[in-house]
């Protein structure tokens, strides 16, 4: 009788247990999502603060989080009104996407203080970490912790500047051809999508600079890092809405994407890197100076090599996952701006749209001549009128509503020096949309020469607290003259061989939460200039 009530007993548990596991999950999860609304529009730690609109509340919170991501103006205009009215307030603003489910918008006035902190005060660290999740983004948490890219980059791609530009233009040139001028017609014409031409342009491109030849022209090693790039995002947003104690189980399943795109990338690069992982044993064993490319690759692995988390960075994997975070912080910002400048461009009225095509053609003719035919950095330097419309066209397109986010990580929070304090774990940013369209600071609408009727004549790689696109302060964009030198290099060839159809409306920017993306889906039409220099 009791060996026969055991299964009995089992068969009558098993479904309770299942059905009180499934509740538990779901109530877990009822929380994660609803904490956010519960501390911003109840708990007292954040009772003292301004709302976009409306008296603060639970109800509050789910109308504004709505209308954030469904119709961002207006939530986010009301906010930038209040700023603008007083300097001595921020705004909490629900975000449902962000890490806490909300964060503070900065009056213009409080920038340059706010970036000026150190890390251990206002952490751009603690804010990258929260929301990359790197142990399933990066597949590492060290990429993050160990910043090897930040010197890497700012050495590799600034400082070495001038002697990167050869081998970028080289690399553009054969991008343009093999990309471009294959798909020209018997009428010396072609219909793109300029979406995806810029992401294939580019990664090309920036591989160059990142790996070089001959990766750089391998086309499966190039999709699998654009997949990357493209998916990371995405990857990350997933797993903020998981619960953190659930992300163990669910995050690896959100991580296939990357993982796929690792392992094609993974074929193609082990072999490149532990060829050069033996180079530079046999030249330390020699002392000689080992003969490799001078890329970030081997940039990064000089460093890695001595770094002291060298068991986590100087190992082939890791060095991978190095090859990929350069791939996602350069092509998919890169792939955005030249298809907003080129939309931008073909939108222009025409008489603005002519003037401005014979102005760029005009002075890259004249640098061509000085420099005789030699497309170096110091030409690149001398393209004011492509700069000024770079600039523009990234003023008027930041990538999205906020931007420069940081996360208080002082023990009893931030004060600022007019009084306003900011609470330990915050994350506080900018209106950067609403600051960089504000005729205040940029009377009338698209001006592609704005820059250079202004007496301080700014460059596109200039940053102030009016034109946040690369940052402000200390941690602001160290890559930011090669991504314009590259910018100037596809714009300048691009003109040069080539006719843009002009037409009369801006393809729309599709906006996919608060981020803002140029349309995927539009093709435009190039005609072969029987001038070019190709």
């Amino acid at each position: 009788m009791f060996l026969l009530s055991v299964p009995e007993t089992w068969q009558a548990v098993v479904p309770r247990l299942v059905a009180a596991s499934v509740i538990s999950f779901l109530l877990a999860w009822l929380v994660h999502l609803v904490r956010p609304a519960f501390a911003s529009g109840v708990w007292p730690r954040y009772g003292g603060y301004s709302w976009p609109k409306g008296k603060r509340g639970l109800w509050q919170y789910y109308s504004l989080a709505y209308e954030c991501v469904s119709q961002p103006d207006k939530v986010f205009k009301p906010a930038y009104a209040k700023l603008c009215n007083a300097a001595n307030q921020m705004v909490l603003m629900p975000l449902p996407h962000s890490p806490q489910g909300f964060l503070f918008l900065l009056p213009v006035e409080l920038l340059d203080e706010f970036t000026r902190q150190p890390d251990k005060v206002v952490s751009l660290h603690a804010y990258t970490r929260e929301v990359m999740h790197p142990k399933y983004t990066t597949f590492g948490e060290n990429f993050v912790d160990n910043s090897i890219h930040y010197p890497v980059v700012y050495r590799e791609l600034g400082q070495k500047l001038v002697s990167q530009t050869h081998k970028i233009n080289d690399e553009t040139v054969f991008a343009i051809k093999d990309i471009l001028t294959s798909q020209l017609d018997k009428n010396g014409e072609l219909s793109i999508n300029m979406w995806e031409t810029s992401l294939k342009l580019l990664t090309q491109v920036s591989n160059r600079a990142v790996i070089g030849l001959p990766l750089c022209r391998n086309q499966e090693f190039l999709d699998a890092n654009r997949v990357y790039s493209d998916n990371m995002f995405s990857v990350g947003l997933i797993i903020r809405l998981i619960p953190s104690f659930l992300r163990p189980l669910l995050a690896p399943i959100a991580q296939r994407p990357l993982l796929r795109a690792r392992e094609i990338v993974a074929n193609h690069a082990l072999p490149v890197i532990k060829e050069r992982m033996r180079i530079l044993d046999e030249a330390e064993n020699s002392g000689k100076t080992p003969n490799l490319p001078s890329d970030l690759l081997t940039a990064t692995m000089k460093i890695a090599r001595n770094h002291t988390d060298a068991h986590l960075e100087y190992t082939p994997l890791n060095l991978v996952h190095r090859v990929m975070g350069y791939n996602f912080l350069q092509t998919w910002t890169q792939a955005l701006t030249l298809t907003n400048a080129i939309f931008d461009l073909i939108s222009l009225p025409q008489d603005l749209f002519e003037e401005t095509v014979a102005d760029i053609r005009a002075e890259i003719t004249a640098g061509l001549e000085k420099s005789s035919g030699a497309w170096t950095h110091e030409l690149l330097e001398t393209l004011q009128v492509t700069d000024a419309f770079l600039r523009e066209s990234m003023r008027w397109n930041p990538i999205g509503e906020v931007g420069i986010e940081r996360t208080i990580t002082a023990k009893y929070g931030f004060t600022f020096s007019n009084g306003l304090h900011a609470p330990r774990g915050a994350t506080l940013a900018a209106p950067n949309r609403s600051i960089q369209r504000d005729r205040r600071h940029y009377p009338g609408g698209f001006n592609p020469k704005r820059a250079l009727h202004d007496p301080t004549r700014p460059r596109a790689t200039t940053v102030s607290r009016e034109f946040l696109n690369f940052g402000l302060g200390r941690p602001a964009c160290p890559g930011r003259w090669f991504a314009v030198d590259v910018m100037k290099l596809v714009i300048g060839h691009l003109l040069m061989e080539y006719d843009f159809e002009r037409v009369d409306e801006r393809p729309q920017n599709v906006r996919k939460l608060t981020i803002y993306e140029p349309s995927t889906r539009v093709d435009i039409v190039l005609r072969k200039r029987v001038e070019g220099l190709l």
